[in-house]
């Protein structure tokens, strides 16, 4: 008996033709759109460890300063004092970026440092301050006028006038000149302990403090000239002078 295949079996199976069950068991083998989401996040989350192992296991890039040698307190920092360390610090530690290196040599260190310790902004106290071993500095309370407000600033050099209320019975002058080319310190309105200035201590733009005095840190040469300016002002009328550029840069 010859065997024959029904037109069924061979015909190629038509979607528009398919029966329901055949379309649902084609829609079946499809991903479904919550799967495509779900290996997208898989993907974008090994990605993220593979950035991060990386990035860990990635050299730092950020180098710091540190003490070569000991570094005393009161000691002028030079550049052999100074070298530099690639490592990742917390953004709280105020360390010094190596390339701010030119910014520490030559003051002097307010801190002793140990060899490969970091330095802080503040183990370096403002340029100029005690560079002379023999500086003692006095901080005078001065009214604004006097004391050269909004011309003197830290770094300014002055001369110091005092005058007593009776003038001297020789000369007849009642002013005298205490001290010349005096480095300032700092200016500031009196209310910080330090000397801030206007803007650190919220003085405002005007810089006077509550007494109306304005507060000038002065830079001397020993304890003599130190007590002179103390003495004057107890007694007398303190008033700073700012000497010419010509006479400071021939000094």
């Amino acid at each position: 008996m010859s065997r024959t295949r029904s037109a069924d079996s061979t015909a190629p199976v038509d979607s528009q033709t398919a029966s329901p069950q055949a379309t649902a068991r084609l829609r079946r083998s499809l991903p479904s759109g919550r799967a495509c989401v779900g290996a997208m996040l898989v993907t974008i989350a090994a990605a993220g460890v593979l950035f991060a192992h990386r990035s860990a296991s990635a050299p730092p890039s950020s180098r710091y300063l540190v003490a070569t040698q000991s570094i005393q307190s009161g000691q002028v920092i030079r550049a052999e004092d100074l070298g530099s360390i690639a490592i990742d610090l917390p953004s709280q530690l105020d360390a010094v970026p190596a390339n701010q290196a030119n910014k520490l040599i030559g003051r002097v260190a307010a801190n002793s440092l140990s060899p490969s310790e970091l330095l802080r902004a503040d183990d370096a106290l403002d340029a100029g301050r005690f560079v002379d071993p023999t500086a003692v500095e006095v901080a005078l309370e001065l009214p604004p006028a006097q004391a050269l407000q909004g011309i003197v600033q830290q770094g300014s050099f002055v001369d110091v006038l005092a005058t007593d209320p009776e003038p001297d019975p020789n000369t007849g002058s009642a002013t005298t000149v205490l001290a010349t080319r005096v480095l300032v310190s700092s200016v500031g309105d009196g209310s910080s302990p330090d000397g801030g200035s206007a803007e650190d201590t919220g003085g405002g733009a005007s810089g006077i403090g509550v007494s109306g005095q304005l507060r000038v840190v002065l830079s001397v040469s020993g304890s003599e000239i130190a007590t002179q300016l103390v003495d004057a002002a107890r007694r007398a009328e303190i008033t700073l002078v700012l000497p010419s550029p010509i006479e400071q840069g021939a000094a």
